[in-house]
Parts: structure tokens; C-alpha cells; sequence
């Protein structure tokens, strides 16, 4: 395969040409997906990451130096699993926070279903809530550090971090999700 052309051809649309990098590099791009998130998350998420690889190639194909598209899907597959991964700590670090009740057999379900609507709620708040959340609970950022980076005093991150919480807690509820009383 001559990856001058087919970058080429990628760059100018042709959706032939992405079809011929998918079934050339799929199996690849797909074993590094499968390689990182496999044990933690489902097949699901494996194959969206290795489309996630081939649409940022349809994207960036002009940065893309004929003879390294294979390390090049290889390091962006990487940086998409390891980042789904990171999405999945995080949104466990949100749950823990609010103490999710979630015992018995349906218990890994609801947990999934959870991690869903968290990562919805947390889209759906205004700014710079909506930032302050994802510094603290996907970027592990302490108030401090949240408050140097948005230029906010660190009592006032704490507090739309509370005020945050028991919105969310409240949309959980209204979608039938039990949440014990003492949030952190």
C-alpha cells in the first residue's frame, strides 16, 4: 500500500481511501484498544476507540508523514483508550463521592448506566461549574489548584463543588437512583 497516495486521497475525501486504512490497519488499531481497556471496560468501548482512531484520521490526515501512519494510529489508539480509562476513574471517583447505593446482582448495570448519566449531568452544567467538576473529578485537582487555574478563591470552588453535588444528587434521585445522605 502506498501511504503517500492514500494519505492523498484520504486528505481529499475520499472515503474509499479510509475504508482501505480501516482494513488495513483495523486489526492493529484494534489489538492496542483491546490490549488497555479489554480488562477494565467491554468490547463496546473497544471498537469505539479504534473508530475514534480512524475518524481523528480522517481529520488530521495532512499532519499525518507518509511511512508512519501505523505509529501514528498506534499512538493516537493509545491516547483514546488510555483517555476512555481515565473517563471511567474519574466518573468512579464522582460516584464515590456521592455514595451510590449499588448492591446485589444488578449492581454492575447500574453502575455502568451510572457512569453514563454522571458524565451527561456533569456535560450538562453551566460554566465554570461544568469545568470546576471535570477538574475535580476527571482532573483529580485539588480546590486549590482549581482555583489558581480559573482564578477563584478555593473557599468559592468548594462551594459550587457542594452546590454541584446536591444538583446532582438531585437528578439522580429524579431518575430513581438511591444516593445515601452524607456527600463529601
Amino acid at each position: 500500500m502506498d501511504e503517500k497516495k492514500l494519505l492523498r486521497r484520504i486528505v481529499r475525501g475520499d472515503s474509499r481511501a479510509l475504508e482501505q486504512a480501516m482494513e488495513h490497519y483495523g486489526g492493529y488499531v484494534y489489538a492496542i484498544a483491546q490490549a488497555i481497556l479489554l480488562p477494565s471496560l467491554g468490547s463496546e468501548d473497544v471498537e469505539e476507540t479504534a473508530a475514534d482512531a480512524f475518524l481523528k484520521l480522517w481529520e488530521n490526515a495532512y499532519q499525518v508523514e507518509p511511512g508512519k501512519l501505523r505509529p501514528w494510529l498506534g499512538t493516537v489508539t493509545r491516547n483514546r483508550a488510555r483517555d476512555r480509562l481515565r473517563s471511567l476513574r474519574q466518573t468512579e471517583a464522582l460516584e464515590e463521592s456521592l455514595e451510590i447505593r449499588a448492591d446485589g446482582p444488578e449492581s454492575e448495570l447500574l453502575k455502568r448506566e451510572l457512569r453514563r448519566i454522571c458524565r451527561e449531568e456533569v456535560e450538562a452544567l453551566p460554566e465554570p461549574e461544568k469545568s470546576i467538576f471535570q477538574r475535580r473529578y476527571f482532573l483529580l485537582q485539588n480546590a486549590e489548584q482549581i482555583g489558581a487555574e480559573l482564578g477563584m478563591n478555593p473557599a468559592t470552588v468548594r462551594t459550587r463543588l457542594a452546590r454541584g453535588r446536591a444538583k446532582l444528587r438531585k437528578r439522580l434521585e429524579e431518575r430513581g437512583i438511591g444516593i445515601e445522605d452524607e456527600l463529601d
